[in-house]
C-alpha cells in the first residue's frame, strides 16, 4: 500500500509513540489528512529521541577483568547485609533450610529487655540484678541453638527501679546513674560470661531520635530534638563505661558496642545532626565506639535521597559524610552499621506491601550495589519473617522487609534477591555500564563461572508508583575465564509474576504452572549458545518494570 506523506508521517508517530509507552493512539481516516502535517513534524522530532524510549540496554561482562570498588571484596560485601536480620528467628525446619544458603550469622535481638532487672530487697533496700525475666535467656540460648551471634538492643527500656517521679506524678528517666551503669556492666556480663556468649554485639537504644526513648523525658519532643540527644548520650555514656570495664576484667571476651540506631531526620532540618553530635562528644570524651548504627528505608531516604519533610541525603551523600566525620574526630577505624535496612517501614499500611513483592526485590538489588559502592561495612535486615498481626489485619502479614512469610515456608522475594547474589561467583568483573538510568548490572566470574544480575528499579517513594519502563537487554560475556566451544545459560527472574507468592494470595485463579512460578526462584535453562572467539552473546532479553534477573554461564562439559 502506497502512503501519502501525511498518512506515512501520522503511521510513523503513532509507532513510535507506542514505542514509548503511549499506548494505541488511533486517527480517523476523515482526520489523517488533517493532523498528518502535525504527526509527520512530531515523527521528525521523536527521531531524534526514540533511542531514549526503545529502552534497549547493551550489556558488555568483560569476564577476566577484576572490578572492586569497596575495600572488602565486593560481591561479598553484598551478602553481608543480609546476612543478619531482627528476630523473631524463624523455628520452621522448611525456613531454616532456605536460611542455610545466604550464610546467617547473627540475629538482632530487640525488645528483649525487661523493665525489672534492677531489683530492691524489700526488707534491707539493697539493690541487686536480675535478668531471669522477660525474654532475655530464652532468645540467648535460641542463638547458641541456631549457632548465631547475638546483637541485643540494649537500653531500650526504663528500669522501673530507677524511675524518677515528676512533679506531676508521671514516671520517667533515671534516678541514679551510678546504679544504672552497675546495672548495664551486670547485663553485659551475664549476657558474655555467666551466659558464656564471648562474641556478641550491644546496640544502645533503638531510634532515640524520634521518641524511641521516649521514657527518658517522659514526653514526646520534635524528632532530632537536642533536649532528647543530652539524654540519650547520658545513657550511651553509661553503657560504654560499663563495655569498657568489663573489657578490662575479661579481655578473651569479643564483644562490641555502639549506636545511636539513628535516622536521617536531624540531616535536613531541625538544631542538631545527631550524627555529627554523637560522634564528636564520642571522641572528646574517649567513649568506646565500636560501630556507629543507623537506620536506612527506601520509604524515607530513596537511594538517590528524597526533598520529603528536609533533605534527606542519598546513600552516597550520607557514607561520604559520615565517613569524613569519623575522620574528623579521629574515629576513621569505626564501621557504619545499617542495623535496620529495609524497603518500606509501613508494616501496616497499604504501601508497605511492597516489602512482600517484586518491587521489594529489585530496590533490595539496588541498595545491594550502592550500599557497597558507598563504603557500608554491615548491615541488618528488618526481620527474619513476617511478624504475627491480630486477625483483623490479615492484609499486613506480608508487609515486613523479611525473608519469609508468616506461614513460615513461603519465601518472600527478599529471600529471593539474597539467593541470586549468593549464586554470583565471589570476584567481581568489569561490566559496561554498572548502571543506567533504571538498569543496573553486578557480575561475577571464576574459572568455570560467569554469573550476571541484572535489575531494573525506579520506584516513586513519594506517589507509589512505578517509574521504570519496561526494557530489553542483550548481554555479552568476553574474555570468558574458561575454554569451551559451547555454555550452558541458566536465568532466574524475579518479576510480578515470578518468585513473587503475593501473586498467589491476589489470585485464586492461577493455573498450576504460574503458581509454580509465582511461589519461588526457578531456574531455566537456555538452548546451548556457541563461543565465538572466547565470547558469547545472550539471547535478547526482556526486563520488566521492578525486576530482577540472574544469568549464569556455564561451560558444556
Amino acid at each position: 500500500m502506497k502512503l501519502s506523506k501525511f498518512s506515512f508521517g501520522s503511521w510513523l508517530a503513532m509507532r513510535l509513540l507506542r514505542q514509548c509507552g503511549y499506548g494505541y493512539v488511533s486517527v480517523d481516516k476523515a482526520s489523517s489528512g488533517r493532523l498528518g502535517f502535525n504527526f509527520a513534524l512530531l515523527a521528525i522530532f521523536m527521531i531524534g529521541t526514540v533511542h531514549e524510549c526503545i529502552a534497549f540496554q547493551s550489556i558488555v561482562v568483560d569476564a577476566q577483568t577484576k572490578y572492586n570498588v569497596s575495600q572488602r571484596a565486593d560481591i561479598k560485601q553484598m551478602r553481608e547485609y543480609f546476612r543478619e536480620a531482627t528476630w523473631p528467628i524463624p523455628d520452621s525446619a522448611v525456613s531454616l533450610k532456605l536460611l542455610e544458603p545466604l550464610g546467617i550469622s547473627k540475629a538482632r535481638l530487640i525488645s528483649i529487655e525487661s523493665r525489672n532487672g534492677v531489683r530492691v530487697d524489700p526488707d534491707t533496700n539493697a539493690v541487686y540484678f536480675d535478668f531471669t525475666d522477660g525474654a532475655l535467656g530464652t532468645q540467648l540460648d535460641n542463638c547458641k541453638a541456631k549457632n548465631l551471634i547475638p546483637h541485643i538492643v540494649v537500653g531500650q527500656y526504663p528500669q522501673t527501679a530507677l524511675l524518677k517521679v515528676g512533679a506531676n506524678g508521671a514516671k520517667y528517666g533515671i534516678s541514679d546513674w551510678n546504679v544504672y551503669e552497675d546495672y548495664a556492666y551486670a547485663f553485659l556480663e551475664f549476657v558474655t560470661v555467666e551466659h558464656g556468649i564471648s562474641q556478641v554485639d550491644f546496640e544502645v537504644a533503638n531510634e532515640p531520635d524520634v521518641n524511641g526513648q521516649i521514657w527518658l523525658l517522659g514526653e514526646s519532643v520534635w524528632n532530632a530534638s537536642p533536649k532528647m540527644y543530652d539524654e540519650y548520650l547520658k545513657l550511651y555514656t553509661a553503657w560504654a563505661n560499663a563495655a569498657d570495664k568489663l573489657g578490662r576484667e575479661h579481655p578473651e571476651l569479643n564483644f562490641r558496642i555502639g549506636g545511636p540506631a539513628i535516622g536521617p531526620y536531624s540531616f535536613g532540618f531541625g538544631k542538631l545532626n545527631w550524627a555529627d553530635q554523637f560522634l564528636s562528644d564520642v571522641a572528646n570524651r574517649k567513649l568506646r565506639l565500636d560501630f556507629f548504627s543507623f537506620h536506612f528505608y527506601g520509604l524515607n531516604q530513596s537511594l538517590t535521597g528524597l526533598p520529603k519533610f528536609g533533605r534527606y541525603p542519598s546513600i552516597d551523600e550520607f557514607s561520604r559524610h559520615v565517613h569524613d566525620t569519623l575522620s574528623r574526630v579521629g574515629l576513621e577505624h569505626v564501621p557504619i552499621f545499617f542495623s535496620e535496612w529495609g524497603v518500606h517501614y509501613g508494616t501496616e499500611t497499604a504501601r508497605g506491601i511492597i516489602n512482600g513483592t517484586n518491587v521489594g526485590a529489585a530496590w533490595t538489588a539496588r541498595f545491594l550495589l550502592d550500599a557497597t559502592e558507598s563504603g557500608i561495612e554491615e548491615g541488618a535486615l528488618l526481620s527474619f519473617i513476617d511478624h504475627q498481626v491480630p486477625p483483623e489485619f490479615v492484609e499486613n502479614n506480608w508487609k515486613w522487609a523479611s525473608f519469609f512469610h508468616q506461614d513460615g515456608g513461603a519465601p518472600k522475594p527478599l529471600h529471593s534477591v539474597a539467593m541470586m547474589f549468593t549464586k554470583l561467583p565471589d570476584q567481581r568483573v568489569k561490566t559496561v555500564p554498572v548502571r543506567n538510568g533504571s538498569i543496573g548490572v553486578v557480575a561475577g566470574a571464576n574459572s568455570s563461572e560467569v554469573a550476571a544480575i541484572v535489575f531494573n528499579q525506579n520506584w516513586d517513594f513519594l506517589s507509589a508508583r512505578e517509574l521504570s519502563i519496561p526494557e530489553q537487554t542483550q548481554i555479552t560475556i568476553r574474555n570468558l575465564p574458561f575454554k569451551a566451544s559451547k555454555v550452558t545459560v541458566i536465568k532466574s527472574v524475579i518479576d510480578e509474576r515470578r518468585a513473587n507468592p503475593y501473586l498467589v494470595e491476589l489470585n485464586n485463579s492461577l493455573n498450576r504452572a504460574s503458581v509454580l512460578n509465582a511461589k519461588t526462584l526457578r531456574a531455566v535453562r537456555l538452548p546451548q549458545i556457541p563461543v565465538t572467539n572466547g565470547a558469547v552473546v545472550l539471547p535478547i532479553a526482556d526486563l520488566a518494570p521492578s525486576s530482577v534477573t540472574l544469568w549464569e554461564i556455564l561451560p558444556v562439559e
